[in-house]
């Protein structure tokens, strides 16, 4: 039988250190700040998985989400969506999935739009970032 997960946290700035190097470990481009409200599930006072919302004018951006990887596949990533909904569901989110993760994403209420649906602000990032050769897919969160 599969071990039930610890519920999300949110991080307190006094973790900020600890999540930077959960990032730094893991996701070195996740970059956290601060400013940004950052999702944890800690087991034992370490941090298996994170994620980070990006508040941008009337909406935010689900972006770095990350697990430890020793503890993938197992259900950890959509536990944590799962347990923050509340926070997704406070104001239209939107993710920029990386197409391999596009399945995961349907599967967590997210749903692939047209990079023309998102708001201005995000649409702008959305370009610059496939103009980097990213391969992403525009998403937004749909669950009531």
């Amino acid at each position: 039988m599969k071990k039930p997960y610890p519920d999300a946290e949110q991080v307190p700035s006094l973790w900020f250190p600890l999540v930077k190097k959960f990032y730094q470990a893991h996701y070195p481009s996740g970059k956290p700040n601060k400013a940004d409200p950052i999702w944890v599930i800690k087991d034992n006072g370490i941090i298996l998985c994170a994620v980070r919302l990006k508040r941008i004018a009337d909406d935010q951006l689900l972006t770095s989400m990350v697990t430890e990887p020793n503890h993938r596949n197992l259900g950890l990533g959509s536990h944590l969506i799962n347990n923050i909904h509340p926070a997704l569901n406070a104001m239209p989110t939107y993710c920029f999935a990386f197409t391999h993760l596009v399945p995961f994403y349907n599967a967590n209420h997210f749903t692939t739009i047209e990079a023309e649906m998102l708001p201005e602000e995000l649409a702008s990032r959305f370009r610059a970032y496939t103009a980097q050769g990213r391969e992403l897919t525009p998403m937004r969160y749909i669950r009531s």
